[in-house]
């Protein structure tokens, strides 16, 4: 069993999409399949489809939590990588639904607390991935 001492939110840098669609995406890449453990739609599923509210906030599972992700370079080994589809803007459902409710789960399974939950942009300067504040998003993890 994997050690897990940290918790790395993503963005897909894309309006659209699914855990297929970023399976795909990274398999072009020339890696293993999808880098991340978890991905949470957005409710847009294709390139030029509109929103469905029945879409939106889906937790998809990606690669299995016992592999290693392929997610934030030299933290992959000790940590669950979660994607939120999107660029700049997220839904309600992805934050003040699916993502602390998953990632509360997470933290009480592998023992952390919401100061082991990262930005992929804490681990690498030259991103703005998740393109929102997690300083907020652990205070408001606190605050429950």
């Amino acid at each position: 069993m994997r050690e897990i001492k940290k918790i790395v939110i993503h963005c897909s840098d894309s309006d659209w999409g699914t855990v297929k669609d970023i399976d795909e995406w990274h398999k072009e890449r020339g890696w293993d399949g999808v880098g991340y453990h978890f991905v949470i739609t957005n409710g847009v599923q294709r390139s030029m489809y509109k929103y469905r509210a029945k879409d939106d906030g889906i937790l998809q599972r990606g690669r299995d939590i016992e592999k290693t992700g392929a997610h934030v370079k030299g933290h992959n080994s000790d940590s669950v990588g979660i994607c939120l589809v999107g660029k700049h803007h997220f839904t309600g459902k992805q934050l003040y639904d699916t993502l602390p409710t998953l990632v509360r789960a997470l933290l009480v399974s592998y023992h952390l607390t919401p100061e082991d939950v990262y930005g992929h942009n804490q681990f690498d300067p030259g991103k703005t991935c998740p393109s929102f504040d997690v300083k907020w998003f652990r205070e408001m993890l606190n605050n429950e």
